[in-house]
C-alpha cells in the first residue's frame, strides 16, 4: 500500500496525478468489456488493466464480468492487483479484498476527480 508524506500542495498535485492515471485505466477496462459484449466472446476471464494509478504498472487483472462490474458498481472504485491500493493521507480505502483484485475506493479529491471521468458518468454502458 502506498503512502502520501508531502506537503498540502505536492500531495494535492500527486493524488490529483493517482486518480487521473486511474481513471484512464478504469476507461481501458470499459473498451475491454465493451469488446466482449459486442464480439459475444465466452472467455470466462478477461484480461484487465491494474487500476493502481502507478504509471510504470504494467500488471493484467485475470477477472469474471461478474467481478470486473463489482469494482464498477461505484464511479469511485477501482479495480487493482493485491498490494497496488494507494491509500494513504486519506485518499482511499480498501473495500473489498480477494486473492487476486482489490476493490480500492477514492475519497475526496480523488473521488470527486473519479466520479467526473467515470466513463458511465452520462449513463454509457
Amino acid at each position: 500500500m502506498a503512502e502520501l508524506s508531502q506537503s498540502p500542495y505536492l500531495r494535492e498535485e500527486t493524488t490529483r496525478r493517482i486518480a487521473e492515471n486511474e481513471s484512464r485505466f478504469r476507461a481501458a477496462n470499459e473498451r475491454v468489456e465493451e469488446a466482449w459484449a459486442r464480439l459475444g466472446a465466452s472467455e470466462q476471464t478477461l484480461p484487465f488493466v491494474c487500476e493502481c494509478g502507478r504509471t510504470d504498472c504494467l500488471v493484467v487483472l485475470r477477472l469474471t464480468v461478474d467481478q470486473y462490474e463489482q469494482g464498477r458498481r461505484n464511479p469511485r472504485f477501482f479495480l487493482c492487483s493485491p498490494g497496488h491500493e494507494i491509500t494513504g493521507d486519506g485518499i482511499g480505502r480498501v473495500v473489498q479484498r480477494e486473492s487476486t483484485f482489490v476493490v480500492v475506493e477514492k475519497l475526496g479529491e480523488a473521488g470527486a476527480i473519479a466520479e467526473q471521468a467515470d466513463p458511465r458518468r452520462d449513463g454509457h454502458h
